[in-house]
Formats: C-alpha cells, structure tokens, sequence
C-alpha cells in the first residue's frame, strides 16, 4: 500500500485519516468582479472594477478528486455515507491543504459526487468547494519565526509582531497579501496607534477596529502608551 502523504482536512473530514488518496485537484483563479460603465460616444468601456486601488472576486470554487481501493462493498457504503456527513455539515470551516501548506481557506462543502465500482472494489468522490477567494496566512503566531516547513518563500516575510512600548514607539509592519487587512491588537493597557494622520485607540477590552488597516505592503505606525503589544496579522494571499 502506498503511504498517503498528501491530504485534506475540512471540519471533521481529514482525508488521509479516512483512507482516500487525492487523485486530482483543480484551483482555477476566482472570477473577478467586474463594474463596468458603457457610454455612448466613447471608446471601450469604463471600469470601476480598481476604483479603490484593489481587485475584488467572486467565491472561489477548488475541486477535489479523492478515491481509496482494495475496500469491500459494506465498506464503501459505510464510507460513504459517514463521509457525505463530515463533509456538508460544517459551514465557513476551514480547508487546510498539505500542497498549500502554511495556508487555509474559509467556505463550505458545495457537493460530494460518488463513484463506487464494484469490479475494483473502489470508492472514488468528487468533492466541490466553494471557498473565500484569498488564502489566508497567520503570519503572526510569534515573535521568532522557527517554522520553515510552513514558510513561503515567495510571499513570506520575517518580521517582529510582538513589541515593548515606553512612552512612544515607531513601528514598520509588512502586509504580505493582495489587499489591506484590518489585524488584531493584542495590548496589555490601553494604547493609541497614529497611521497616516489617523489616530486609533485600543485597550485589552478592545483589539479590533476595522476602520485601522494596513494596506499592501510597508506601513509606519507610532505607538503611544506603556504597554506590551502584538499584531495579529491574517494575509490574504491569491494563491
């Protein structure tokens, strides 16, 4: 039997755990949203679709063909049926995949097609997910990054999320996704973050604003306050 080394996990379904080898596995780029303004007496189109300097898309759809072999026929209805089950259940979980390791993506379970053959004694799915059209990175799980099994060489980038603050602090963050983020500020006393003139206030009670972002790319904060604090930082990256 050939050792199974790459899977899937959703929810409560792992497939490496359930016996299933993935045998394809398909992850087309989302359609992207589209404004467009057709004028008379104009040229081509206009399009509003960057109008606030980001691309915005639709819902993502991955595909997965698992399959697993060898298995008698009260096996497979077994299978199938325990299987059907973990997969559409859950609602906005989590995908993690071992080819995007480091990654996970958020959506649901949108169909299970089933083959069982009976002559191979084979069960094969046909699994369809539709998913938030980013990856998403959780680059910020400590201070000293030590994980290199997990860390993407051509997106990934080593930086202190944890910091000291004695009265005022200027701090550099790296967002390395496809557009701005709204990160989690963990902070031991009540703190002010100034960005781009704006002025952001936070406290242990309070970690998230929405309207306090960090764009792609380098962004200089000035923090003020005596407080330990630590940036949550979730990139959303196309992958």
């Amino acid at each position: 039997m050939i050792e199974i080394k790459e899977y899937i996990d959703f929810g409560r379904f792992n497939s490496k755990k359930e016996g299933f080898y993935i045998v394809e596995r398909e992850a087309p780029t989302p359609t992207e949203k589209l404004i467009t303004e057709n004028l008379n007496y104009a040229n081509g189109v206009l399009d509003f679709s960057n109008i606030t300097g980001e691309r915005f898309y639709e819902q993502r759809i991955i595909t997965y063909q698992i399959m697993m072999v060898g298995v008698e026929y009260e096996q497979r209805k077994q299978y199938e049926n325990r299987c059907k089950r973990l997969l559409m259940s859950p609602y906005d979980q989590r995908l993690y995949d071992t080819h995007d390791r480091g990654y996970y993506w958020v959506g649901k379970c949108k169909s299970v097609k089933v083959d069982d053959n009976q002559e191979k004694r084979q069960l094969t799915f046909n699994i369809e997910f539709s998913l938030y059209p980013f990856a998403i990175k959780n680059n910020a799980d400590s201070t000293i990054y030590d994980d290199w099994d997990t860390f993407d060489f051509e997106n990934d980038f080593i930086q202190p999320f944890s910091y000291r603050v004695t009265d005022e602090k200027e701090v550099m963050l790296v967002n390395i996704g496809e557009n701005s983020i709204s990160p989690t500020v963990v902070t031991s006393e009540k703190i002010v973050i100034i960005k781009d003139g704006g002025r952001f206030e936070f406290s242990p009670e309070k970690q998230t604003d929405y309207l306090f972002n960090l764009g792609k790319g380098i962004s200089k904060l000035t923090i003020t306050g005596n407080a330990t604090v630590r940036f949550v930082i979730k990139s959303e990256v196309l992958l």
